[in-house]
């Protein structure tokens, strides 16, 4: 039955490889340009200014585009092997009835799903596991350094446009899309329909993984109060100490003192305090009477770690409820 899932599905796994395969080399291709720049023309004479002279930083095909392209792609690498190799991983075999000739055989249909799941779920995670060591090498050499370099935000591992295709996480979205396009094929029962719902269903995870269960749900964001002056003019949200070391700024916020407890939450109050006084120092005023705390929300560099084995720990659960899930919509099946 191995065999016999890895012959059903060996040519799509084969041009998915071949697919990655030249997203790797294109990422090494740029790498060895981007590094030969920099030695010819130097870290801060070629990228600094001589990459605009030379089209470099400008144009289609200008590192920063390229590295753009590849970040982009880079992030819908495990939504498209979701859609390619789940979605007709069981809605594929109904639409053409080869799943009858399997449950005629000896083999019952779990057994039938659950080797077919695991020979290509397992198969999509070595792809995107081999592509990540493509991946870590070219982030760290040619994203994170043009960033530097061009002095943009953003040029840590924490933040969210490395975040999610660095570290463990990206074989964990892979697997949570592939489960969900086979789970939404096993209760749809048509391939086109899983691949719609595979894309909203991928989308509306991510959003909510990056704009609030990441920055705020799974460790609670560092709080730096905001500094003001004698005269009541606010000074930097976040003190020098902070905007030194690498971290991921959420922005500004509000929170209750530590120890407060309000039916009413920060912002709320803050909102309220807002309405009823159109004078800054009033505003301040009305705050600090209600025990709110205004200033930056971030969270630290040293989080990195953690915060990639929790959230493929939360991505690789929500696979194995889908993985249950396609079991009992295959069992009510009818032949």
């Amino acid at each position: 039955m191995i065999w016999l899932a890895w012959r059903r599905h060996r040519l799509a796994l084969l041009v998915v490889g071949c697919t990655l395969v030249a997203l790797a080399v294109w990422m090494i291709v740029d790498c060895h340009s981007f590094e030969v720049a920099r030695h010819t023309y130097g870290r801060s004479g070629c990228i600094g200014t001589l990459l605009f002279c030379n089209g470099v930083s400008h144009g289609w095909f200008s590192f920063q585009n390229q590295a753009g392209y590849l970040d982009v792609l880079l992030f819908l690498v495990p939504c498209v092997l979701g859609i390619v190799l789940g979605a007709p991983l069981v809605a594929g075999e109904l639409q053409a009835h080869t799943n009858r000739l399997a449950w005629t055989q000896s083999i019952s249909r779990s057994r039938w799903l659950v080797i077919k799941w695991l020979v290509v779920g397992l198969s999509v995670v070595a792809l995107v596991a081999l592509m990540q060591v493509v991946v870590q090498w070219w982030s760290g050499h040619v994203l994170v350094n043009f960033l530097e370099t061009s002095s943009l935000p953003g040029t840590d591992r924490i933040s969210p446009r490395l975040f999610g295709i660095t570290g463990i996480v990206p074989l964990a979205y892979a697997l949570f899309a592939f489960a969900l396009a086979a789970a939404l094929g096993a209760i749809l029962r048509r391939t086109v329909w899983a691949v719609v719902g595979t894309i909203v269903g991928y989308t509306a995870a991510a959003i909510l993984m990056v704009f609030n269960i990441r920055p705020y749900r799974l460790f609670s964001p560092v709080f730096v109060p905001q500094v003001t002056s004698p005269n009541g003019n606010s000074v930097a949200f976040l003190p020098q100490s902070v905007l030194s070391q690498p971290a991921w700024n959420l922005g500004f916020g509000f929170r209750l003192a530590p120890g407060v407890v309000s039916p009413y939450s920060a912002n709320e109050i803050a909102q309220r305090c807002q309405d009823r006084n159109y004078n800054y120092a009033s505003y301040l005023r009305c705050l600090a009477s209600h025990h709110v705390e205004m200033g930056s929300f971030y969270q630290s560099a040293s989080r990195y770690w953690p915060l990639q084995w929790s959230e493929a720990g939360i991505y690789l659960g929500a696979a194995l409820v889908l993985f249950g899930l396609t079991v009992w919509a295959v069992r009510r099946w009818r032949a």
